[in-house]
């Protein structure tokens, strides 16, 4: 109902939308209509600066983007947790991340690459990070995260 359907089959999600009065989206696998392996969050709002545990976790989703969540400064606990068949992410509008909870990416198994250039803010990462990826092949621009303490 909140989502639309381009010419490209991604479903694209207005952020705001499935965020809560604290400023924290939220996105359940269950929420996906079925048949979905894009997803596409539009729409920034200043007002949304987290993600809710467990963020799309065990959702079978190939390829993600994230311009909706160019606002976000913390990521919460299990962001993308075990999305077995997540080939694409595009990391690069979470600029303003700096403390990232912990199993961010853990297991998703046929990811190949990972660009770590937006990263510059992070000062916390918890351990899982980019655990048990095990096709993960690249991590470009690792500099990324020479301010993590």
């Amino acid at each position: 109902e909140n989502g639309s359907f381009g010419p490209d089959r991604i479903l694209r999600l207005d952020t705001p939308t499935f965020a809560d009065d604290a400023g924290c989206v939220d996105f359940k696998k269950e929420w996906i209509p079925e048949g979905i392996l894009n997803i596409c969050f539009d729409n920034p709002n200043p007002s949304v600066t987290s993600t809710a545990h467990e963020f799309l976790a065990w959702s079978t989703i190939t390829s993600v983007d994230l311009p909706g969540l160019q606002y976000i400064t913390s990521v919460g606990g299990g962001f993308f947790y075990e999305c077995f068949f997540l080939k694409t992410i595009n990391l690069s509008c979470l600029m303003n991340v700096s403390s990232i909870s912990i199993s961010f990416l853990y297991g998703c198994k046929l990811l190949e690459a990972v660009d770590l250039c937006s990263f510059e803010k992070v000062t916390f990462i918890e351990y899982g990070f980019l655990c048990s990826c095990s096709s993960l092949k690249t991590i470009s621009n690792i500099s990324g995260l020479r301010n993590v303490k």
